[in-house]
């Protein structure tokens, strides 16, 4: 298509070079027109023009926002095809392709006809590996499920990469909900959408994971440790653990407008977060039991959303203990229903 444009702007640039020789050709044997002269300046201006407006139709328009569409260090551009009910957007690192790969072949993917969830990969760049970010390259091609960003792929820029999330997914995806994770955590997302589909499950305004009240104290060393330069209060605000924490919809697009690039943001992603949302006044960080965080066993829970630090063998096990737990739901299900038709039938044939 883009090649068809060129060819068609070079057709029209040649006309108008032979229309401007034809004119001048025509001004100089045809003097005795009264006015040819005069008029013949304005004549091809004209003409000029009007070609012009054709060409500018048929050209693309470079446009600072199109040459800089992001606010953030996104560089993706893939847009969801279709809406999702709930968006899983996973934070991983260039050289983790093993976790990848076991999300892709566990939760990731919703195998039911009616496409409820989504789940998408966000990576920086792996600044000096040529070789790793030609095989990210590779990988999104097979999958078109990375989404890119120009920051230095470092844990202390993992808010960096939080509001490039977010950004991708307000102006490319249109969803529900969204549930941020790590990709050392493993998501079973039908009991997150059991949850999402209760009735006394908020729609808007939702901020809810493995959450701590107002009052933490932050460290002062250690690799998740900020100086007083970068903090000064003496606590942080309520906020939700960075592993896994879910938002809806109508709370992202509020965060991402209160992204401030003139300064740094602060480094802890989740508390950057928290302090985001304590400025909206009307949102509360709501503790859910069922985000889970470290075991040193890969124990599986009934009714587990998220669980945090698992290992790659531990992600596979945890499914297939998911899978059978809803199997086994489903039938209870299916024999609840049953009885109660046999019931009813039984009732009304009296």
């Amino acid at each position: 298509m883009y090649h068809h444009k060129l060819l068609k702007i070079f057709i029209l640039g040649a006309l108008i070079v032979t229309l401007n020789i034809v004119i001048v050709s025509l001004g100089f044997f045809w003097p005795r027109f009264k006015g040819w002269k005069n008029n013949h300046g304005s004549l091809v201006n004209s003409a000029n023009k009007s070609i012009a407006s054709i060409l500018t139709a048929l050209s693309p328009v470079s446009t600072k926002q199109e040459i800089h569409p992001h606010r953030t260090y996104l560089i993706s551009q893939t847009r969801c095809t279709q809406k999702v009910f709930l968006l899983i957007m996973v934070f991983t690192t260039p050289a983790n392709f093993d976790r990848r790969k076991v999300i892709r072949k566990t939760w990731a993917t919703d195998p039911s006809m009616k496409i409820r969830w989504k789940t998408v990969f966000l990576l920086g760049h792996a600044v000096g590996d040529s070789i790793t970010n030609k095989y990210l390259e590779d990988e999104g091609k097979i999958h078109r499920d990375l989404i890119r960003g120009a920051q230095k792929e470092h844990y202390r820029n993992l808010t960096l990469k939080t509001q490039m999330g977010l950004e991708w997914a307000s102006k490319y995806c249109n969803f529900e909900f969204l549930l941020k994770a790590d990709d050392d955590v493993f998501v079973n997302p039908y009991n997150l959408l059991d949850y999402l589909g209760k009735p006394d499950t908020p729609k808007t305004k939702l901020y809810t994971g493995r959450c701590w009240g107002a009052g933490s104290r932050p460290r002062r060393g250690g690799r998740y440790g900020v100086t007083t330069e970068e903090y000064n209060k003496s606590t942080y605000p309520a906020f939700c653990n960075g592993p896994a924490y879910l938002l809806s919809s109508d709370l992202v697009q509020k965060l991402v407008e209160m992204f401030d690039f003139n300064k740094k943001p602060f480094k802890l992603e989740d508390v950057y977060i928290g302090m985001l949302v304590e400025k909206l006044r009307d949102v509360n960080a709501v503790r859910h039991p069922w985000f889970r965080g470290y075991s040193e066993q890969c124990n599986f829970a009934p009714g587990t959303i998220s669980q945090h630090r698992v290992s790659v063998q531990c992600m596979e096990e945890l499914f297939n203990l998911a899978m059978k737990e809803r199997v086994e739901y489903d039938l209870a299900k299916i024999k609840s229903v049953k009885t109660w038709s046999e019931n009813t039938l039984n009732i009304t044939g009296r």
